[in-house]
């Protein structure tokens, strides 16, 4: 079942109600021109189930960005406060936290949403709460499509950048028949679909694909339909407790002993690897953040959040963190912390960030960045992600879609 957007009457429901208690406009902070107005920025991170994980390290990145800026006075002369917010990733739940914060507790800003329909559901409100989304994890294309919206800005690399950044590795991978076993909603069908495209494009051939739904603990019988497939090499796309179920069962079932690759989809990362273990040296990974970048600012971040919070980043609060430098640099650019004035000097800003010279693209508010392709290693510390492979943006964005129209 693809859960792309299940949240049409839902949505409705919402504008009805957000006309009665007015927009962030009128009521927000944000909006507020004295010196001393707070910018505030809602976090909706899921606190339950697989993502609970990412949820909460989605908040570290944002939290070390906002420390590193109060700790120079603020953005543009204003403090940034966060409001740590949380939700089981439903989107009837997340819409109604987004829709308090705003209206209630006077945030212009929204970061850390997780999943992919969440942000369907809350790009098409967002002009309503006259709020900005930063999204830094929902990955499917369509949110920067027939999904997305003035005021939605797509951070993550789209599912099609990364099967781009992919697509030349592929084809010298070991293996020639391929399973694809991903998550059941939109980022797992959307990456199945173009991992597919890419897999024959390189005169390979996909012999197996399944869609298990989220939380899944027992990937028995997903694997044994891998194993009577034929196949010599998989293609997954499963995340947190869902990732680590299934490459433990996996090794049980010694399915991995019988492949040539395993290639994952933010499957594997870097604070799963203690509990994958050796088992996944050798897996490969698309990687969105390399955290040796060789830039000042990176450094910076590393060596910061590794002191606060005792390991390395990786993607998921590395992403979040080039959030709110994105956010950080609309205001500066716009000189003012007013949501429309800062998506408007967002469109087309080219900036600095900790991944490199960034562009947010105005077609599509899609942020142009560089991908990745790692394989897991063994290091003096541990296990570590080898960068095998880069990708620059011109080489794996798609032209901004049509179906996309401010």
């Amino acid at each position: 079942m693809n859960k792309r957007f299940p949240a049409t009457a839902l949505a409705a429901a919402l504008a009805l109600s957000l006309a009665a208690c007015g927009s962030a406009s009128s009521s927000t902070s944000n909006s507020g021109s004295g010196d001393s107005a707070t910018i505030k920025i809602a976090l909706i991170p899921p606190t339950t189930g697989a993502l609970a994980q990412f949820g909460t390290d989605a908040v570290k990145g944002w939290q070390i960005a906002v420390d590193e800026v109060n700790a120079k006075g603020g953005i543009d002369g204003h403090k940034v406060e966060l409001l740590k917010k949380g939700t089981d990733g439903d989107t009837a739940t997340t819409l109604r936290v987004a829709k308090e914060a705003v209206a209630k507790e006077g945030a212009g800003f929204i970061g850390a949403v997780m999943t992919s329909p969440e942000h369907a559901a809350l790009n098409a409100q967002l002009q309503g709460l006259g709020a900005l989304s930063f999204n830094a994890l929902g990955k499917d294309d369509a949110l920067v499509g027939d999904q997305c919206a003035a005021n939605a800005f797509h951070i993550v690399q789209t599912n099609s950048m990364d099967i781009n950044a992919l697509a030349g590795s592929i084809g010298s991978m070991p293996g020639n028949k391929w399973a694809i076993v991903a998550v059941d909603y939109a980022t797992g069908h959307s990456a199945a679909k173009e991992f597919t495209s890419a897999a024959k494009a390189a005169g390979k051939q996909v012999v197996s694909t399944q869609f298990a739904p989220l939380n899944t603990t027992d990937f028995g019988s997903y694997i044994t339909k891998v194993k009577s497939s034929g196949a010599d090499a998989v293609f997954a796309v499963e995340y947190g407790a869902d990732g680590i179920a299934f490459v433990k069962q996996a090794n049980q079932f010694n399915l991995t002993k019988s492949l040539k690759t395993v290639l994952g989809f933010n499957m594997v990362s870097e604070p799963l690897f203690p509990a994958l273990g050796a088992s996944i040296q050798g897996f490969y990974n698309n990687v969105g953040y390399d955290v040796a970048g060789d830039n000042t600012l990176n450094k910076t971040f590393v060596s910061d959040y590794t002191k606060k919070y005792g390991s390395a980043p990786y993607y998921v609060p590395a992403d979040n963190y080039v959030a709110a430098e994105t956010l950080f640099a609309g205001i500066d650019k716009a000189d003012s912390i007013d949501p429309e004035k800062v998506r408007d000097a967002l469109d087309g800003l080219t900036f600095d960030s900790i991944v490199g010279s960034v562009t947010m693209r105005a077609d599509d508010h899609q942020l142009l960045r560089p991908s990745y392709l790692g394989q897991v290693v063994k290091g003096d510390g541990g296990d570590a992600f080898k960068i095998v492979a880069t990708a620059q943006p011109d080489k794996t964005t798609p032209q901004a879609e049509s179906a996309c129209s401010f």
